[in-house]
């Protein structure tokens, strides 16, 4: 999809202005994923969810990280980040993927997905097929 907006910006302004965008299907599952896995955050995480939006995504090589904006006034209070013990079979890696969220001033702000000694390089993270989202094993 053209994002003309961001073009027309780019144009006027000289830079790249990145527009706000949705969480990708595995960044959706991951989060439902760690509230189910965390029940005295799930009313949090759950309010919370509706209102994130993706300001920067990197894939790092060896994983990503998803930078993440929420506007919602009600921290979650009295939980140490990072959050969450989740894993995933991730298309292309052998041995899937583990996954963490950290909080800043209590509100959601990355999702840090990292491989198993597995390049990540050419795996594009907002298509990429994956399947049993859920608690991390072994």
């Amino acid at each position: 999809m053209v994002d003309v907006f961001g073009q027309l910006l780019d144009a006027i302004t000289g830079s790249h202005v990145p527009m706000l965008e949705v969480l990708s299907s595995l960044e959706q599952a991951v989060l439902d994923a760690m509230a189910l896995q965390v029940p005295e955050l799930a009313g949090a995480l759950d309010g919370q969810q509706p209102k994130v939006r993706v300001t920067a995504r990197e894939n790092t090589g060896a994983g990503f990280y998803t930078t993440l904006d929420v506007s919602q006034r009600s921290p979650i209070k009295d939980v140490a980040s990072p959050l969450g013990d989740v894993g995933a079979t991730i298309a292309g890696l052998r041995h899937g993927m583990g996954f963490m969220l950290w909080l800043r001033d209590g509100q959601i702000h990355r999702l840090e997905g990292y491989s198993y000694e597995e390049s990540t390089s050419a795996i594009d993270f907002e298509r990429v097929g994956f399947g049993a989202v859920g608690p991390r094993t072994g």
